[in-house]
């Protein structure tokens, strides 16, 4: 479980986090969930034909060590308008960016509105600037950020710029602006196994981490939501689903795992969606990082479904007191039950 991880590491990693803050003084609108989902999307991992390779350690030392280096001001690259279809709010763009060069994306968009980024295939470093010159990320020279979602500060043109990052070069964007007064706006997920909803606080993901699965991963989303992140000691969150019909698996599906990434202790039963889970957990740690698990389980219909919510965050005791603060697990488990609430087996 990245036991090898020094918490220097770490600790950049918080550096790159802050990358995704907003750096505007306006709030987000007050919340509005929405009653049903105004967008569908089937994301990557149910649908792409894209190729994402498996990571390595040359990848994962890619996404912990700043590696920005300057660019011209994005105004003079050359750049590819996004364009949402007609009353769309969000847009997914596939496309590849040879090995240490970038793609520069331009799309206009009003003040007040939030908007989120990331990119799913790999680790492609940003960087998103409006035209008046004002950087939201990453906001520390010689750092790197991976995905921003934040509240515009003007009304004006912003250019993204993707950057290479690794080995991959192969990548889909994903921009999603809210409609102006919405907080939110949610996303669909549909398989042969599952479908649920999410919203823009998540996106598609590569998964790392090790976990105490036992089942495929078919489907990952990473928390995105920069305010939770920004001067906490919570490194990376995520959603996990997984299914499967080995018989061995089927057979002992609701029984903790002991052979993944920490001691699993089984904590009762939990329902969601009117599906009877058992839930459990597992907790590991090293060089200053605590890796804990919440992991969902139901036998139905010969199918073993499996939810786990992977939380990475670092011992709030190696900080100087004042620099950085808890993060808040219980707003974090709401995030990950508003989803695992909307799901429906098939």
């Amino acid at each position: 479980m990245k036991k090898t991880i020094s918490f220097f590491f770490l600790l950049l990693s918080f550096i790159l986090t802050a990358c995704n803050a907003p750096v505007a003084p306006n709030q987000p609108a007050p919340e509005v969930v929405l009653a049903s989902p105004t967008v569908q999307v089937v994301p990557l991992a149910a649908t792409s034909t894209l190729e994402i390779p498996s990571p390595t350690q040359e990848s994962i030392q890619a996404v912990i060590v700043p590696t920005s280096t300057p660019l011209p001001p994005p105004q003079t690259l050359p750049s590819t308008t996004i364009k949402f279809d007609t009353g769309g709010t969000w847009k997914d763009t596939q496309d590849s960016v040879p090995l240490g060069g970038s793609k520069t994306y331009t799309l206009n968009a009003m003040q007040g509105q939030i908007m989120s980024v990331s990119t799913v295939g790999g680790y492609f470093p940003l960087q998103i600037q409006g035209r008046d010159g004002t950087v939201l990320c990453p906001v520390t020279e010689n750092t790197d950020c991976y995905f921003w979602r934040g509240t515009l500060p003007l009304s004006q043109d912003y250019f993204i710029t993707v950057k290479s990052g690794g080995d991959a070069n192969d990548f889909v964007l994903r921009v999603a602006i809210n409609p102006p007064g919405k907080s939110k706006q949610m996303f669909k997920y549909d398989s042969v196994d599952i479908g649920l909803s999410y919203s823009d606080q998540f996106a598609p993901a590569n998964f790392l981490p090790s976990l105490n699965s036992k089942t495929n991963v078919q489907f990952t989303l990473q928390m995105i939501d920069t305010s939770s992140y920004i001067n906490t000691n919570l490194g990376e969150a995520y959603f996990v689903f997984g299914s499967s019909t080995d018989a061995s698996v089927v057979s002992t599906c609701t029984e903790p795992n002991q052979s993944g990434g920490g001691l699993e202790v089984s904590n009762g039963n939990a329902t969601f969606n009117g599906y009877n889970f058992t839930y459990s957990t597992a907790s590991d740690a090293g060089a200053g990082n605590i890796y804990n698990q919440h992991i969902y389980r139901i036998l139905d219909h010969g199918i073993c479904y499996e939810v786990i919510y992977f939380i990475h965050s670092a011992n709030i005791g190696n900080f100087s007191p004042g620099v950085v603060k808890e993060f808040d697990l219980q707003d974090l488990m709401q995030k990950f039950n508003e989803i695992l609430s909307t799901i429906q087996l098939k």
